[in-house]
């Protein structure tokens, strides 16, 4: 089992410009992560500038540098709780929301791995939907993006079916902000806008932007679209070194320079299908391939964190506000974290989670590596062992 997001890895130095008449959260946000090189407001240009240099040997970041502590969970293993892949995590009032979009199923475990319940209501019947592509819960309240029906359907955390709403378009990810719910089409929409707002509580509809080359039509990608800061909503396309804001329009607010050698050229994110692969074919080696996308970003007061691609590679870029220097690379285990590894699903403030499969544990015991009283009596094709692993603050 695999999760569609995955960690990246290799060093970066960075450095950041931007305009001070026209700034906005995430400029400073970017500013005091990421400007340490800057001392002047006075020689900032108009945008801000992730200036990233690769270098040539690999470095790894060691885990203990990133984390305090880990606390394992062992999901329960039975007929009800039957993992296939993890998709995404949220975490919500001691309880564990995993989304499994295989089996199209959401399950709810508490924070000791015991199964709760599960969203499991496929079917084109009253409070059901034929696809399960995302889903965001507050208020406690859940919703689900059902995108082969053009719909979202809400539910309690019971699981228990409130209303649902149709949209103009299928698509792939769903966030909100307020009273708004976004759409990101993922290049699907035939009116060619890849974004769609909704008044989350009554499906009114209220706005699309984002404009794509017809030529794009029914391209698809799978990545991790949105994030929130600070009541606003960034996001990132494909081939494009860009960060945007989403409020009634998309705003540019960062672009992210690693190098004319690891970038595809500027066009690129507007080719076909065709015409990419037709690009990508030039490169006979695919270690040599440019940085394909950031993904997986990430805002907080303390931390920037975003992931990307090089070559076949992934690699992760985490910075602090108070160091000078990012870390870059892909998590090295160490003897207090014999377990990290680069399966990235969800990050907070304060946690960093990935997964490992069972099995894994078996190689560990071998190796006489001192497992948690919780993880021995694991079988080798249990459910997979969730690791929260808490974040230093600086």
């Amino acid at each position: 089992m695999k999760p569609t997001h995955n960690l990246k890895r290799r060093p970066i130095e960075a450095l950041t410009r931007g305009n001070s008449s026209n700034m906005n959260v995430l400029y400073f946000i970017v500013c005091f992560v990421l400007l340490y090189q800057c001392r002047n407001a006075q020689h900032i240009k108009d945008q801000t500038i992730i200036h990233s240099v690769i270098k040539e040997d690999f470095q790894g970041i060691v885990a203990d540098s990133l984390f305090s502590s880990v606390t394992y969970i062992p999901l329960e293993t039975s007929k009800n709780s039957l993992l296939v892949s993890i998709n995404k995590i949220h975490i919500q009032d001691s309880t564990i929301y995993i989304l499994d979009k295989k089996q199209k199923v959401i399950f709810a475990f508490d924070l000791e791995g015991k199964y709760k319940n599960k969203l499991d209501k496929l079917g084109r019947g009253y409070g059901e939907y034929l696809s399960l592509d995302d889903f965001f819960i507050t208020d406690s309240t859940i919703y689900i993006l059902a995108s082969d029906q053009q719909k979202v359907s809400v539910y309690n955390l019971n699981f228990d079916f409130n209303f649902d709403f149709p949209i103009a378009t299928h698509g792939t990810s769903i966030t909100f902000n307020n009273d708004s719910l976004f759409i990101f089409t993922n290049y699907c929409s035939t009116e060619l806008q890849n974004f769609y707002i909704y008044n989350r509580f009554t499906g009114e509809y209220l706005n699309k932007f984002g404009p794509f080359p017809k030529k794009q039509l029914g391209i698809a990608y799978r990545q991790t679209t949105f994030a929130k800061y600070q009541n606003s909503v960034y996001c990132f396309f494909p081939y494009d070194y860009s960060i945007y804001k989403c409020h009634e329009k998309l705003e540019k607010v960062c672009n992210i320079n690693f190098g004319k050698d690891y970038m595809y050229p500027e066009n690129f994110k507007n080719y076909s299908d065709e015409e990419r692969i037709n690009h990508i074919m030039r490169y006979s080696d695919p270690l040599q391939q440019p940085i394909g996308r950031i993904d997986n970003l990430f805002i907080c007061d303390n931390f920037l964190f975003f992931t990307f691609v090089k070559g076949i590679f992934p690699y992760i870029y985490f910075k602090h506000t108070q160091q000078d220097g990012a870390h870059v690379g892909g998590i090295i285990n160490s003897r207090q974290f014999p377990l990290i590894n680069n399966d990235f699903i969800y990050i907070d403030e304060n946690t960093y989670i990935c997964f490992c499969q069972a099995e894994t544990i078996f190689s560990l015991d071998k190796k006489g590596i001192q497992l948690p009283s919780n993880l021995r009596p694991i079988k080798i094709d249990d459910n997979p062992i969730l690791g929260l692993y808490k974040l230093k603050k600086n």
